[in-house]
């Protein structure tokens, strides 16, 4: 079965300050985004396969003009260039077991 995106049947809010980090190896940086949400899918429907997660990561990417609201398998899904999820952070805590030479930062800085 083709996985369908954007088919969510549940969506909790998250609490401030959890957030989703990235490996983009072409530019050698770690992007970080901040979760949302937590969303439930039905089956069939695209899921992150790192992590197991019972619940899907829902993310903001807050571009000005063109906010894009999405989750962490849909994004990794539609970049090409060997993005991965890092890690998914909890609040307090901090990127960890970062890259030697690689560069941490907070979209969309």
């Amino acid at each position: 079965m083709t996985p369908k995106p954007h088919i969510i049947t549940g969506f909790s809010a998250a609490p401030d300050g959890w957030r989703a980090a990235f490996k983009w190896p072409d530019v050698k940086e770690i992007i970080v985004v901040p979760i949302i949400g937590w969303a439930t899918r039905t089956e069939g429907v695209r899921r992150t396969e790192v992590g197991h997660f019972e619940v899907e990561p829902v993310i903001l990417f807050d571009n000005v003009g063109e906010p894009l609201i999405t989750t962490v398998a849909d994004s990794l899904h539609d970049w090409a260039d060997g993005e991965e999820l890092h890690q998914i952070i909890a609040p307090g805590f901090d990127v960890r077991e970062v890259p030697d030479g690689w560069k941490v930062r907070e979209y969309p800085d």
